[in-house]
């Protein structure tokens, strides 16, 4: 088993600040001591195809584009998902999705909005807050250092001092032109920041966060609260204008470096957890999977399938049937017909031995089957192969209007 990070291409604006998502998941990688050769990078809009080696994913990228099946059909089979930052715009969740986080409980979620949003469904869950928080501190100050003003809100502008905006470096993490390495322009950026910066003024989350764990002094301004900030307001205010006007720290906000590092090794303890406790399985698992495959039939019922395949010729056809046997062959076969042929009916369910239910109807005595000459019997059991051909040769029931489980050698 292997671990796992995103590849992201954006197809129109580049936002730089989901690369640092990205970049932020190498380093906890980095200070786990995963090599390279263990990394498996996956593009975010093929997770749901994936079909390699089983990977650890940590969860963290906003995925919100739609999905059949929602979060459910987001991830492949071969990805073991660590929820550490779940965000999501939706407040409701389809059964699948409660069904399929609960597989992955505890669920780490980016802010409270998700966090609310899945202990309205009794998902256990806590707010874990966003993986870049984890961005290691830079190691020196720089001696002057510049402040930076990024894809700061043009309505919020002419509240920032005169003295930190004039002369101010002005960037933006939104790129309209194509990036030939996404990845790597964000870390170019950053990079710029942890050499340069002693003041960042931003409105975006993703410079705000990272270059706040990077030990830079940040000022967050925005013209609304968004709830995607419903965590990050206990270590970094969020100004608005009205908050602004009653007055602001303008010598920024630094990260408590001691929540810095609960954070990191909460991370890489899920994470490790999560290996240990699924390599073992997915491995062997792996192991097997991972071969040149046959064309499978399932020889339990293949004998039935071929008679109703080869005697019922219409898919609309009204047909009338029985089933002998209350096996998981009866089951099947009962799935079978009813997504080929939606007009057939199942009329009866015969056992000699119990009296259950079985698709919504109580299993009777097979000395009942004289009664309905019209059904086909399908005999589901090979216990009963003997029973029933003397059944059907007592009654004069005639050849066609029931078939056997055959062994298939």
């Amino acid at each position: 088993m292997k671990f796992a990070n995103y590849r992201f291409r954006a197809k129109g604006v580049n936002n730089l600040g989901d690369q640092m998502q990205i970049i932020a998941i190498d380093e906890v990688y980095r200070r786990m001591g995963i090599p390279q050769g263990d990394i498996v990078y996956l593009d975010t809009q093929e997770l749901d195809r994936y079909d390699g080696e089983y990977v650890i994913l940590p969860v963290t990228m906003p995925l919100v584009d739609y999905r059949e099946g929602g979060i459910s059909g987001r991830f492949s089979r071969h990805i073991i998902p660590v929820f550490l930052g779940l965000t999501m715009v939706k407040q409701t969740l389809e059964p699948e999705e409660v069904a399929y986080l609960r597989q992955f409980e505890p669920i780490g979620c980016r802010d409270e909005w998700a966090l609310n949003t899945l202990r309205n469904y009794h998902i256990r869950s806590y707010l874990h807050g966003c993986i870049t928080v984890t961005l290691p501190p830079r190691e020196c100050q720089p001696r002057q250092g510049e402040v930076y003003l990024v894809d700061v809100s043009p309505e919020l502008l002419p509240l920032i001092p005169d003295r930190l905006r004039e002369g101010a470096q002005l960037r933006s993490h939104l790129i309209s032109e194509p990036l030939s390495d996404p990845k790597a322009a964000a870390l170019a950026q950053y990079r710029e920041y942890k050499d340069n910066a002693r003041l960042v003024i931003t409105s975006l989350l993703h410079c705000a966060v990272p270059c706040l764990a990077a030990g830079i002094p940040v000022v967050l301004l925005k013209e609304k609260v968004s709830y995607r900030m419903a965590w990050l307001e206990k270590i970094l205010p969020v100004y608005t204008e009205e908050t602004l006007r009653r007055g602001a720290d303008w010598s920024g906000a630094r990260m408590p470096q001691d929540h810095q590092k609960r954070i990191l090794d909460l991370t890489v303890a899920r994470l490790r957890q999560a290996y240990e406790r699924n390599a073992p399985l997915y491995d062997l698992s792996y192991f097997y999977e991972d071969r040149v495959k046959s064309e499978y039939i399932n020889d339990a019922c293949h004998s039935l399938r071929q008679f109703v395949d080869e005697n019922w010729k219409d898919p609309t056809g009204a047909y009338r049937y029985s089933v002998w046997g209350l096996t998981q062959i009866s089951e099947w076969l009962i799935g079978y017909i009813s997504g080929k042929y939606p007009n057939a009916k199942l009329c009866h369910v015969y056992d000699s031995f119990r009296t259950v239910q079985l698709a919504g109807l109580q299993s009777q005595s097979p000395d009942h089957i004289a009664q309905a000459p019209d059904e086909t019997v399908f005999v589901t059991t090979n216990g009963a192969e003997a029973a029933a051909r003397e059944l059907f040769g007592r009654i004069g029931k005639p050849e066609g209007t029931y078939a056997f489980v055959k062994v298939v050698r």
